[in-house]
Formats: C-alpha cells, structure tokens, sequence
C-alpha cells in the first residue's frame, strides 16, 4: 500500500508540474484577467457546510494562470489533497468547451469527499463527451456531469444532468457520449462532481474531462469508428 501511494503521489507531482508547465507558456500570449466564473470546491458531504470554494485567482488558488484552480491542502479525513481545474482559456474557448478536473487525495481513515469544477459561458451547441481514469483502492470514485442554460454555476438538477460514470474501483477507466446536446439555447453553464468514498485509509487519483467537440470533430469521429467497425468485419 505504501509503495502504491508513493508511486499515486509521484504521478500526480509530474502531472501538477506538466499543467504548471503548460500554464506558463499559455500566459506568455494570455490577458491578464481571471476567470472569474472558474471555481472549484472541496467538500465533506457529512458536514453541513462547504469546506473549501476557490475561484480562480482568487484567495486559496495555488496556481498563478488564467483558467487554471489549484487547491492543495486537507479536508475532513482527507488529510492530502491536491486538485486543479482547467477550463478557458488555458484549455478549450467558449466557442469550443473543454474542462479537465484532477486530483489525488490522501485519507488517514474512511471518509467521504466531493470535488467539483464548474465554468460559465459556453456558446457550442452539440452532445458532451465525458471520460475519467485512475485508481482507488481505498474505496469507489463516481463521476457526474451537469450542463445548465440559466448559466448558474454548481447547478446540478436532473433534468440538466448529461451523464453518470461509475462507481468504479481499483485501477478504472471509463468514457459516455451524452447523445444529444448539452443544451439547447446559450449560454451555458458545465458542472463536473467528482465523489470519492474511502472505506479504510489509503489514495485515489483521478482524471475527469467534459468536452463539447466541433461539429467537424465529430464527424471524424464518426468516420474513425465506421472504418473500426468495417476493418473489425472484414477480419472476420
């Protein structure tokens, strides 16, 4: 188990330095104005209150980049946290949406935790893809995502839910296609939850993305996967 954290700790450094990295060379060219609607939120669901909600550049945000949370620290029982957020304009546009939400968190006992990303002001009108890989061996991960038309951040109602992966255990990975459009009318808002149960100590590292692709880029895909889907049948 020591051996498994040790290595979950050092994949996630190199990862939190790669997204620095990437950071710094979007902010040679980027403005300087935050996005104010890029926030982040860490929260023990058996308590009553939000722990932690930061918003980009704001007061706990680690990471100095324009569309980039970084929060690091503990919660509850979770005692080693570190998780970011990227959204526009380091990662995707308004025009073309893009989020990514990674974490590795580190509990002394079982616990549960929730992490949360949410961006507003999306314009693309097409289906959302999701996917998230990673490992937990302490516990389950699940991951939801939400799209919203009022353009609320953090709103999550079933209706406006795009889709659910999970709960997956051990080394996992998974990926859905929400079929229709993440909204019908602009602009939008995206929200991804990412919630782990830990039911004994130990780690869980995870990447979640939501991306609404061009229209153009789904039709590659769709081509990709009929020539899959031919090739696998002519082997036959």
């Amino acid at each position: 188990m020591v051996e498994i954290v040790n290595n979950l700790y050092r994949n996630m450094l190199a990862k939190v330095g790669s997204i620095l990295i990437l950071a710094w060379a979007f902010s040679i060219g980027a403005a300087s104005t935050a996005n104010a609607a890029l926030m982040l939120i860490l929260d023990d669901p058996t308590t009553p209150v939000i722990e932690v909600t930061i918003t980009d550049q704001g007061a706990g945000d680690f990471n100095p980049y324009v569309g980039a949370v970084t929060y690091i620290g503990s919660i509850g029982v979770f005692a080693v946290n570190v998780s970011t957020g990227l959204s526009k304009p380091i990662l995707g546009s308004a025009g073309v949406p893009s989020m990514d939400l990674s974490s590795i968190d580190l509990s002394g006992s079982g616990g549960s935790l929730q992490i949360l990303l949410t961006d507003t002001g999306f314009t693309a009108l097409g289906p959302a893809m999701m996917a998230i890989g990673g490992v937990s061996y302490a516990g389950n991960v699940t991951y939801t995502a939400w799209a919203d038309e009022s353009n609320v951040e953090f709103a999550m109602g079933i209706g406006n839910q795009l889709g659910i992966l999970g709960p997956f255990s051990g080394a996992f990975s998974g990926t859905t296609g929400t079929g229709g459009l993440a909204a019908s009318s602009t602009p939008y808002s995206l929200t991804q939850r990412v919630s782990i149960v830990h039911n004994t100590a130990g780690a869980t590292s995870f990447n979640a993305t939501l991306v609404v692709p061009e229209p153009g880029t789904l039709v590659l895909l769709g081509l990709a996967l009929v020539g899959v889907a031919v090739f696998a049948r002519r082997r036959k």
